[in-house]
């Protein structure tokens, strides 16, 4: 129970917290809010885990991503500032992780269906830790839980890819000892948002003593309770100077918490550039997104809310706590939602790139090893693998489509690939000096991800003499006129790492 109320504590002196007492608003400290967490948040008897959060999925599971190591932190002088608040989040990731087979509930359109723990993923492909924190792509593992439906008939797919999830889970304990609360989100266009009520925005620009530059309702929470962003303009003057940003300028935004009469705040501060304006996350566009309400429950010491915020670059997620006449912020985690980022070459890609160059000429390549490997471009729609030997002399060129590698053409001596793009058609060529006063050329013609034709040409002296199309011998004239048409290339670019060293 104490490392519970610990989690809660030290969360807490992280977070900006509001009150209202009696039709005024008034700001609370640090230790005001330890105080009511540690008096009003949890009963010594309620030992109750908290709700947790689907963050990622992978092609079959939703998954609960770890944000810190397993291992607990042990204090040294190089951690002493920090150590405490870095135990804490272990603390709060090992409490899910006693109890994950008890995370039965998930929140899907507004009401709870079975879900069962099916396993940790802790090791990626290669035998490594997988990384913490971060929202990756579905084909790249995580640290983390996976969970999949109790009831596969509830299993739907995503208009996206993969399967539907919810984003809140939680345990049969903690639904029984709450009372779940029905969140209706305001469906008002994006850019003719619905306001807060005027006698809300008229106190809070009386207290903080500035103007709105924007506001918005977001949700109806229960019958009655509702739920909004509201952002300053300008420099918020009056900031707190022993903060995140010190004496640095910063932006205030708020979100707001309306129950009748009362309203909380949740203080967020942010960067402040009289050239660039207000920023509260990278690229959010001088615009708070604000905490928004994925589920909300009546507790045994009042309203609990689950939320998240969704910025461009980074998703957080965490519970806020209407107690003691304050709307207290417990925050989990913040994740980096990493962006058009590469799938990583496992050891077995490599051993399956390898088997497929030997078995394209046993005989040729059994002398062969191919010792790098890079990434390249021949269009967007699918994955390009370039390997070569160590003197760049002999390689090949693989595609990955759904997890599937396959050959694509082999480079030699004198052969080279090259790319060409034109019409929405991306080519790519393989071609080189074929002997004496010959010239070959293979091209690959691709379109919206599948290829739609593919030719080979053998000209003497520049002239055309022979080639197919297709796989089909065709005439001189139809070869030649084919490919004058065709756009002139480029080589292909690729920054080849070490097979040794190959994610690095």
């Amino acid at each position: 129970m104490k490392k519970i109320l610990c989690v809660w504590a030290v969360c807490m002196m992280a977070v900006m917290i509001g009150c209202k007492n009696k039709g005024k608003t008034e700001a609370a400290t640090a230790k005001d809010s330890v105080t009511a967490v540690i008096d009003s948040i949890i009963e010594e008897n309620d030992t109750t885990p908290m709700p947790m959060f689907l963050m990622g999925q992978d092609k079959q599971y939703g998954l609960m991503l770890y944000w810190t190591d397993l291992e607990e932190p042990q204090k040294t002088d190089d951690n002493d500032d920090y150590f405490e608040t870095s135990h804490q989040l272990w603390t709060l990731q090992d409490m899910f992780r006693r109890n994950k087979t008890a995370y039965t509930n998930m929140l899907m359109d507004g009401k709870f269906v079975k879900i069962k723990f099916v396993d940790e993923v802790l090791k990626d492909p290669d035998g490594n830790t997988p990384s913490i924190g971060e929202c990756h792509r579905p084909e790249i593992p995580s640290l983390c839980a996976r969970f999949d439906y109790a009831d596969p008939k509830e299993k739907k797919q995503s208009d996206y890819g993969g399967y539907q999830w919810g984003g809140v889970i939680v345990t049969d304990g903690y639904l029984q000892s709450r009372k779940h609360l029905p969140v209706v989100y305001d469906e008002s266009e994006w850019d003719k948002p619905k306001p807060l009520p005027e006698t809300v925005v008229a106190q809070l620009k009386k207290k903080y003593g500035m103007e709105v530059e924007r506001m918005r309702l977001v949700a109806t929470i229960g019958d009655s309770c509702l739920w909004g962003i509201l952002q300053f303009k300008g420099q918020y003057k009056n900031a707190p100077k022993d903060g995140f940003y010190g004496s640095d300028p910063v932006a205030l935004a708020l979100d707001v918490l309306i129950d009748g009469d009362k309203v909380y705040v949740n203080e967020e501060l942010g960067r402040y550039d009289e050239q660039y304006g207000p920023g509260w996350n990278a690229d959010d566009g001088g615009e708070y997104v604000g905490c928004y309400p994925l589920a909300a429950f009546e507790g045994p010491k009042g309203l609990e809310i689950c939320f998240e915020r969704d910025a461009p670059e980074s998703s957080a997620v965490g519970m806020f706590y209407v107690r003691g006449g304050q709307l207290v912020q417990v925050l989990y985690e913040t994740y980096h939602n990493l962006i058009d980022e590469e799938i990583p070459v496992w050891n077995k890609d490599i051993a399956e790139m390898r088997r497929l160059f030997l078995e394209d000429n046993p005989h040729d390549h059994k002398d062969i090893r191919l010792t790098k490997w890079a990434y390249t471009y021949v269009n967007y729609d699918d994955e390009w693998i370039m390997m070569r030997d160590s003197l760049e002399q002999h390689g090949a060129l693989f595609v990955r489509k759904d997890g599937k590698i396959s050959l694509v053409g082999v480079e030699t001596e004198r052969l080279k690939f090259s790319r060409a793009e034109k019409d929405g058609v991306s080519y790519l060529k393989l071609s080189g000096p074929a002997g004496g006063p010959s010239y070959y050329t293979y091209v690959w013609a691709y379109k919206n991800g599948k290829k739609i034709e593919e030719f080979s040409v053998l000209q003497i002296y520049g002239e055309v003499s022979e080639g197919t199309i297709n796989g089909s011998e065709a005439s001189p004239d139809v070869l030649k006129k084919r490919f004058e048409s065709l756009p002139s290339g480029e080589a292909l670019i690729a920054y080849f790492r070490d097979v040794e060293n190959k994610n690095n």
